[in-house]
């Protein structure tokens, strides 16, 4: 239930996204990340984002994107074409030092 004349918060963790007015609250609540915390199991107080599956947080590869690659010539690619190197793989994620 949602009061016709109030705002309400739209909260990313602990930050403030936005205020909302009701019909905001309606689009969002279709979305599959967010969360509506309700007062005594009626009102909606406020709706929390959640992380869903993106890598937005994760910081980027550090260096040249290039090191992943190489074009050099040899039996299984032929001139002009980049092909991936293969990554040593660790105890972690792969490039990082066991």
């Amino acid at each position: 239930m949602i009061r016709l004349n109030s705002r309400i918060p739209v909260m990313a963790g602990p930050r403030l996204v936005e205020m909302a007015d009701p019909q905001r609250v309606e689009a969002l609540l279709r979305a599959r990340n967010v969360i509506a915390v309700r007062r005594h199991k009626r009102n909606i107080v406020e709706l929390q984002l959640c992380d869903f599956g993106d890598s937005a947080r994760i910081p980027p590869k550090w260096g040249k994107p290039q090191k992943l690659s190489t074009s050099l010539e040899c039996d299984d690619n032929p001139h002009g074409v980049w092909k991936f190197k293969r990554l040593a793989v660790t105890r972690g994620r792969p490039g990082t030092p066991a």
